[in-house]
């Protein structure tokens, strides 16, 4: 393992305008050069159970990593109870950036090199391969060549919702009350409707976090937006069917808190069994689109 320092991507977007600089563990596999997933994490931040689990998982099958923490350099522990301490948008920025330091890393294979995420890195993991987005990236051309959200929140949708047509894998949870699966798959058909894409989708009889073994727990300060469903267009404003007008950034946070916002989730209740079944569903993925051995 190595432990990376490095700036993020800033670009057009109030949240990801905001320079900050960010650190990275990178495990790499036997063989280089490599594939690699760039790894985001929850709103809990880098967990043992979680991050560094899928790193050992994607090593073992032939796959370098790179955990990136987006909280710890910007004086953020979890967001779980205020999402917007550190926004996806700033963790898209941070996996870009993660990005261009691996395909110019000798041992990282710069052809195969995509992002994964789960619960709010999943919202930028799927962001990431918004076709619209690219625009706002101006002057930064890379692009990621898989995209694997588990579980990410889909309240917020692209109106515009085109891919940059590189494959997706969507691993949901069906009892999952914090980013509910329903959501997802509207918006991942959504995305088939307007661009051709191998976007594939798995829902688990699990609840949000399947990572953590053990009982289901409530998390009684989860700040959930699943009720804010919107839509983004493509200036990056808010469309808010209730109010049928769209919102600034700034004054669409105001209104979702008083509005939509609501407090508690239930994640955890994970078997050994249920996750090695998803881990082999993430690794088979892998594999047919020539990452994983």
């Amino acid at each position: 393992m190595e432990r990376w320092s490095f700036d993020t991507l800033t670009f057009e977007h109030p949240t990801a305008s905001r320079p900050a600089q960010v650190e990275g563990l990178l495990t790499l596999p036997a063989a280089t050069p490599a594939p690699a997933m760039v790894l985001l994490t929850s709103s809990a931040g880098v967990q043992r159970h979680r991050e560094h689990y899928y790193a050992a998982s994607l090593a073992q099958a032939g796959v370098a990593s790179l955990i990136v923490d987006s909280f710890t350099g910007r004086g953020v522990r979890r967001t779980v109870a205020n999402q917007s301490l550190v926004s996806a948008a700033q963790m898209e920025g941070d996996a870009f950036a993660a990005l261009a330091r691996l395909r110019a890393d000798p041992r990282i294979d710069p052809a195969r090199v995509g992002v994964m995420g789960v619960s709010k890195g999943g919202v930028a993991t799927v962001n990431a391969a918004i076709a619209v987005r690219q625009t706002w990236r101006r002057g930064f051309d890379e692009r990621f060549d898989a995209h694997v959200a588990i579980c990410p929140g889909a309240a917020a949708q692209h109106r515009t919702a085109a891919t940059l047509g590189r494959p997706m894998f969507l691993m949901l949870g069906r009892h999952d009350d914090y980013t509910p699966a329903e959501l997802a798959i509207g918006y991942a058909q959504r995305m088939r409707a307007a661009a051709p894409a191998d976007i594939r989708i798995k829902v688990y009889g699990a609840h949000h976090g399947w990572e953590s073994l053990g009982p289901v727990v409530a998390i009684r300060d989860a700040e959930n937006w699943s009720a804010c469903v919107h839509f983004i267009e493509d200036d990056g404003s808010h469309f808010v069917p209730a109010l049928g007008r769209a919102l600034p950034e700034p004054e669409f946070q105001t209104w979702a808190r008083a509005h939509c916002v609501r407090r508690g989730a239930h994640a955890g209740g994970g078997t050994p069994e249920l996750r090695e079944r998803a881990t082999a569903d993430l690794l088979g993925f892998l594999r047919d689109i020539g990452f994983a051995r």
